[in-house]
């Protein structure tokens, strides 16, 4: 008898499900079907693209990136031949509007995790005092285990060990808030050490920036899926799922869905952002809405009639633009003078102007840009477009951390993915990733007639021998 696995969601948490399943030998013998169910015309969820109407160029809501750190999902564009659509940064530039630009690039002869020591100290906008409170921190935070800070946020934690309000506003919040989406009054302290210890200070390379240099509707779109429909996969698109049931007789669930007929499972595997998940099974979840909110984040798509630096990226500091990016997608010498050159700027979290029209934000970042880069002159903007998602991520707070689900559920048959299931990563793509391989073994676990058979999870850098000694 075969068994039917339907995916609901084609983001990266479902796709990376779909991928496991279909390397292992119940599928390639025929015994399991694998169905990925997606309410959009095309795969990839969040990690989506929409077109210029003007210039018909393809631009990603907002700009993704990866770190070295991100194991599973570099693996798994790896195995899909998709690793070379992205691009391997070894350092980062930091601006600061009264310091200037700085590097931001590790040691390569010092060990980790001292080879980020020297790479402290070339930030011009961090003195002395702040490198010093800083690398105490740091210190204190590889000594601490992560168990012990899960019910601790991020600010309580840093204030008390000795982080003075310059220094969080200048170090810590400028990292966590465009890596968790949200202040450090709010997040806990665990996500935060998951971030500056395996994100920065664990491994060499695990800092690396990974920047997609093609559409995110390419490589998560096409990319994934024509390779996974030559291997069997099947894929269902454009119908929205309107409610999954499951019948306790037959053990099988119903997937209904707008427009289209009902779809029938064995085994389902929700890979949907929580939000959506909750409103099928909030006893999952926590029914009440404290237990889980999400954060935003917004990308400012600019064309301006110049390039304003052959820099790709800026970290912006003190400023009310996060992250720079310019022409990711290298269409610059394709770009006619009435089409502009493309940037993008991302501001994670609530911020500053969250409430301001469109036209004084766009007024506000193209000013800080031309501030940054005053050779280029004042900019003309072309033509712009703010992209605000309300639900971009979950808000990692102390709450949240203890209340994530984990993949294989109580309700037979069901199993979860996405990056608010407990991965031990915040909302990034690599929780995602691992989300849907979890997702995918939580379903052969339950194949027990089948034998035993289980998906390995690509395991984390590896750590050398003093980084192993210092951090616990």
């Amino acid at each position: 008898m075969t068994s039917r696995v339907v995916i609901v969601g084609g983001g990266i948490a479902g796709l990376s499900a779909a991928e496991a399943l279909s390397r292992t030998g119940v599928f390639r013998r025929g015994e399991m079907q694998v169905v990925v169910a997606e309410s959009r015309r095309n795969t990839g969820g969040r990690a989506g693209s929409f077109v210029e109407s003007r210039s018909g160029q393809t631009v990603d809501y907002c700009q993704h990136v990866a770190m070295g750190c991100c194991t599973t999902l570099l693996d798994l564009l790896q195995r899909m031949g998709l690793l070379d659509r992205f691009q391997c940064y070894s350092e980062l530039t930091f601006y600061h509007p009264q310091h200037g630009f700085s590097r931001f690039r590790p040691s390569r002869w010092l060990p980790p995790p001292l080879h980020l020591s020297s790479a402290l100290s070339s930030l011009k906008h961090l003195p002395r005092k702040n490198q010093r409170e800083i690398r105490a921190a740091l210190w204190s935070l590889m000594r601490t285990p992560e168990s012990e800070l899960i019910d601790v946020t991020a600010s309580v934690w840093l204030q008390a060990n000795g982080q003075s309000e310059d220094t969080l506003e200048r170090f810590w919040d400028v990292i966590l808030i465009s890596a968790l989406g949200d202040i450090p009054k709010r997040v806990s302290m665990a996500a935060a050490r998951k971030v500056m210890i395996d994100g920065f200070a664990g491994a060499r390379h695990a800092s690396d920036v990974w920047v997609p240099r093609r559409p995110l509707s390419e490589i998560f779109g096409d990319g994934f899926r024509k390779p996974l429909d030559q291997r069997g996969v099947a894929f269902e698109l454009g119908h929205a799922v309107r409610e999954l049931n499951r019948n306790a007789k037959s053990n099988r669930w119903t997937i209904e869905r707008s427009g289209a007929e009902s779809l029938f499972a064995d085994h389902v595997i929700v890979a949907t952002p929580w939000h959506v998940s909750r409103r099928w099974f909030p006893e999952i979840w926590g029914e009440q809405p404290t237990s889980f909110s999400s954060s935003p984040i917004t990308g400012l798509h600019l064309w301006l009639d110049r390039s304003l630096t052959p820099m790709p990226h800026v970290v912006m500091v003190g400023t009310l633009a996060q992250w720079f990016f310019q022409d990711p997608i290298q269409t610059i010498g394709n770009a006619s003078p009435t089409e502009g050159v493309y940037h993008q700027v991302v501001i994670s979290g609530q911020h500053a102007g969250s409430d301001w029209p469109k036209e004084k934000l766009v007024s506000q970042v193209v000013r800080e840009l031309s501030e940054a880069f005053p050779k280029a002159g004042m900019p003309k903007v072309l033509k712009s477009r703010v992209v605000t998602d309300p639900h971009a991520v979950f808000s990692v707070s102390p709450e949240t951390q203890v209340r994530r689900p984990a993949s294989k559920t109580s309700c037979p048959g069901l199993h979860l993915a996405g990056d608010a299931v407990a991965t031990g990563w915040p909302a990034t793509m690599e929780g995602a990733a691992i989300s849907g391989q979890l997702a995918a073994n939580s379903v052969l676990e339950s194949l027990v007639a089948r034998g035993t058979e289980e998906l390995s999870v690509p395991k984390e850098l590896k750590r050398g021998w003093l980084a192993r000694q210092m951090i616990r």
